[in-house]
């Protein structure tokens, strides 16, 4: 058996497992994008009491992931519909029926696989320059509180 015959086996599994593997990642994505609402808001509140270091991390802290997540999805998403077209031309190639239903039902499920990962992208991407947005804000808004004199009420 040489190479691509390796290959061809491999790539017929489908898009299938890129499809799981996209839902994981919304799933983590939207974990994500929660946990950084609720952590960020706490973190708004007692600024002050973080040395500027650790409130750095502590609001940069699992952004990667929407990073990632944005940046890589669609090509994930990409990855799924090659592998759903060639599952649906080496169907046709061996089905004894012809026509444009079994080619176009193939299709059209494969693109499911790029609409996911779009699906997960999108707002991944969205969340992560709303969350970079917001900590350079706030950062600033440290800075400058850090650098008033401390004034004693009456």
């Amino acid at each position: 058996m040489d190479i691509t015959q390796i290959l061809l086996k491999a790539a017929l599994i489908g898009e299938a497992p890129v499809l799981y593997l996209l839902i994981i990642m919304s799933i983590i994505s939207i974990a994500v994008i929660i946990e950084r609402i609720i952590v960020i808001k706490k973190i708004e509140k007692n600024m002050l009491s973080y040395e500027p270091l650790q409130l750095k991390l502590s609001l940069e802290k699992r952004l990667g992931i929407l990073a990632t997540f944005g940046n890589n999805a669609p090509f994930i998403g990409l990855f799924g519909t090659v592998l759903g077209v060639m599952q649906a031309f080496h169907d046709l190639g061996k089905s004894s029926e012809f026509g444009v239903k079994v080619v176009m039902e193939g299709i059209s499920e494969a693109l499911v696989a790029t609409a996911l990962g779009l699906f997960v992208a999108i707002p991944s991407v969205i969340a992560y320059n709303y969350f970079v947005r917001k900590i350079k804000t706030i950062l600033l808004i440290y800075e400058e509180k850090k650098k008033l004199p401390l004034q004693l009420e009456d």
